[in-house]
């Protein structure tokens, strides 16, 4: 981390109402009072913070995506990706509009395209997502809903069942190995381009009980997969972006990508900015967080985030006091 851990940022003096309703970065030791003072009045506070991210319109150009060659390739008109931001496929001869899948690269805490938000691939469009893949020689794949919810489809089931290999275009894929717990699924998978004579290994890591435009029951098993997931991307050097999806790619997945960035922003600098990273995201891809429980949510995980590392630093601290204890007594026996 190039921070020095919890280093303290100066705070600029703003208007007191001002700060409540368009906060700035907030310090570690002030978020659980944020919360608990947005949370008043039936989350009044975040109701007046969301709303204005809803009313922030970037009124940016959206042509590719609604040209009429691509338009069958969204699965909602109105989650498209802007022209400047939008992940490019390499476009195939004779085939117009090959370049465009509806995914935007997304900023994080290091760079400009630190994630790829997508949404979850349709029938006519799985090629060009294992293409995405391949393309960006992405090793991670994060997908945050299941293919049918209500009795609705949400996402093409665009991984093999079993150990038969799918093959889309010049691409074949192949399911190694899948361990499944009570929230997610990890699978592993080995993506072949079979001109190239080359492979790509991607671990797809899926959780499964995040009900759509709602919120999981509980921040605690989102922290554990997220927890999971950083560990994977710490480890795994080299490659192109991790690929977060859900159905549109917006709701689940902004929610889930602000929550990784602030996170590691809260360790590296000891504050955290919600509205201000969410705001960011939105220039990149429209309707990042999609609605306002998600993003009180999303301040619910950080909260209990700070709590557990709260409760840990305290046993390690009560564990390091009885050594230090049991080893006075040692001495003096």
């Amino acid at each position: 981390c190039p921070f020095p851990r919890h280093r303290q940022r100066e705070k600029k003096p703003a208007p007191k109402d001002l700060e409540i309703r368009f906060p700035g970065d907030i310090l570690a030791e002030d978020f659980a009072e944020h919360v608990w003072r947005n949370e008043r009045d039936s989350n009044y506070g975040f109701a007046e913070e969301y709303q204005q991210l809803v009313l922030e319109d970037h009124g940016q150009s959206q042509t590719v995506a609604s040209a009429p060659e691509n338009s069958a390739k969204n699965r909602y008109r109105n989650v498209l990706p802007y022209d400047w931001s939008r992940v490019p496929l390499r476009a195939l001869l004779g085939q117009p509009g090959s370049e465009y899948i509806n995914a935007s690269f997304i900023p994080g805490l290091w760079s400009s395209r630190e994630f790829i938000a997508a949404q979850g691939p349709l029938p006519q469009t799985v090629g060009d997502f294992w293409r995405l893949v391949w393309e960006q020689q992405s090793h991670t794949l994060v997908m945050l809903t299941n293919c049918v919810e209500s009795g609705r489809v949400k996402c093409e089931h665009y991984w093999p069942l079993d150990a038969q290999p799918c093959t889309h275009g010049h691409l074949q894929v192949t399911l190694v190995g899948e361990e499944v717990a009570e929230d997610w699924a990890v699978r592993n998978l080995t993506l072949r381009h079979v001109q190239q004579q080359k492979t790509l290994p991607v671990r797809q890591f899926h959780y499964v009980t995040w009900p759509d435009h709602g919120v999981p029951h509980s921040p605690d098993p989102l922290l554990a997969f997220w927890r999971m997931l950083r560990q994977w991307l710490d480890q795994t050097v080299g490659g192109g972006p991790p690929i977060v999806h859900c159905s549109a790619g917006v709701g689940r997945t902004g929610t889930l990508i602000a929550l990784d960035v602030l996170l590691r922003q809260l360790e590296c600098e000891g504050l955290v900015g919600p509205f201000a990273y969410v705001k960011k995201m939105r220039e990149s891809r429209p309707l990042m967080v999609q609605t306002e429980a998600q993003y009180v949510f999303l301040h619910q995980c950080i909260l209990r985030y700070l709590q557990q590392s709260a409760t840990v630093r305290a046993q390690e601290g009560a564990t390091y006091e009885n050594l230090l204890m049991e080893n006075v007594a040692a001495t003096e026996a």
